[in-house]
């Protein structure tokens, strides 16, 4: 694949360094021009809403090829907070239960599992927490009981980019009794995945950062034996019953109206689509499909070597010019996202970007985030950057 070519597909690369995909990825000109010409086609014509359908059906199926699950196992939800609760809200809570978190996960894990603390809901919540950049297995180990319901680790850390050992985690869960959720945000779109070889039992995943999509739209991914066992059916929408629309569409009905549809009789979808409670932003969704397609151009094995290769050569320019990395240099545990210590990160990002180059600052740290379309020129010009700012950065 000559993904250099493939760098002017993204307008954004012609004006910037952009090292910030963990934050947002770069649009593509097919997204752009699939999202305007969905939009301008409503202006004049009125909302396409079976394109909309359509594309939601696709972006499920091409999402599951690329996490490894059933196309029946994938929801598509506004954003991943959504897919968290949906998920939170149906696991039938036993009172004396505990749940085990990452420390590096996304605060959203800890907002949402804090509600059901603070509602008496389940007991405890332990957390797992770092030791030198990394969360030991031992941790797991320690802290994962029998009175343990839930799991939740994020597949990389959103701060230190460390990859988690999630199959030897749902080992160690399952043996407990407990469940599996994982955040995949920052690992969808990097490096392969095979949720089902993990043995995850819930994951979710949101669509802007490595998807390279606009935002506004996730995927739930939900293995399907949970469903009516495990997790509970308590709440559905219009869209997530058995007899829905896009269910018709499905089943190939063309006449999606033809028929009432069901009130009071209405039982969920017998698929992950039951978390599908609403109406989805079509241009979001139209964008969404057309990235998806995007990486079918694309080997995500062949991408993840470039990502991997930049990452490396990153990490030993920061190295060999003695800045403190706060994020795991060990292949296995690498992903797209190196961070900086620094007392400084904001008026670092600040700096850099008047130079032209994006990265991220946060809490004590500055986050460089590297994709498949990054190259060489890119990891040299930021790094020479830093190393003109010098102790400035420390």
């Amino acid at each position: 694949m000559d993904f250099e070519r493939l760098r002017s597909d993204f307008p954004l690369l012609s004006r910037y360094t952009y090292l910030d995909t963990a934050s947002s990825g770069a649009m593509s000109e097919q997204v752009h021009r699939a999202t305007v010409e969905f939009i301008d086609r409503w202006l004049y014509e009125g909302e396409d809403w079976d394109r909309v359908i359509k594309d939601v059906i696709e972006a499920r199926r091409l999402f599951s090829s690329i996490v490894g699950v059933k196309e029946d196992e994938v929801a598509l939800v506004p954003n991943a907070s959504t897919g968290l609760i949906a998920a939170a809200s149906s696991i039938k809570w036993r009172r004396e239960s505990n749940i085990v978190v990452a420390e590096h996960n996304f605060p959203t894990n800890f907002n949402v599992f804090s509600s059901l603390l603070r509602n008496k809901i389940i007991r405890e919540i332990k957390v797992a927490r770092y030791v030198d950049g990394r969360i030991p297995i031992e941790q797991y180990e320690k802290l994962i009981d029998e009175h343990t319901q839930l799991v939740s680790v994020d597949s990389v850390g959103w701060l230190t980019g460390y990859v988690e050992d999630l199959r030897t985690i749902s080992r160690i869960a399952h043996e407990k009794g407990a469940l599996v959720l994982s955040d995949i945000f920052h690992a969808a779109g990097v490096f392969p995945i095979d949720l089902r070889g993990l043995d995850i039992d819930i994951a979710v995943c949101g669509s802007y950062k490595w998807l390279l999509a606009p935002s506004g739209a996730a995927f739930l991914c939900i293995k399907k034996e949970l469903l009516d066992t495990v997790l509970t059916d308590c709440w559905t929408g219009w869209l997530g019953v058995e007899d829905s629309v896009i269910e018709r569409m499905v089943r190939g009905e063309t006449r999606l109206f033809g028929r009432p549809l069901p009130l009071l009789n209405s039982q969920p979808a017998s698929s992950a689509s039951r978390y599908e409670w609403g109406s989805w932003a079509g241009p979001t969704v139209v964008g969404l499909a057309e990235s998806l397609r995007f990486f079918q151009r694309i080997n995500i094995e062949s991408s993840w070597r470039r990502i991997q290769s930049l990452t490396s050569i990153l990490i030993n320019e920061l190295a060999e010019k003695n800045f403190k990395i706060f994020s795991p240099v060990e292949k296995d545990r690498m992903s797209g996202i190196v961070s900086l210590s620094t007392r400084n990160s904001y008026d670092v990002a600040e700096k850099l970007l008047r130079d032209g180059v994006v990265v991220s600052a946060r809490p004590g740290i500055l986050r460089i985030s590297v994709d498949f379309y990054n190259n060489e020129e890119d990891i040299e010009k930021i790094t020479h950057k830093l190393s003109e700012m010098g102790e400035a950065i420390l």
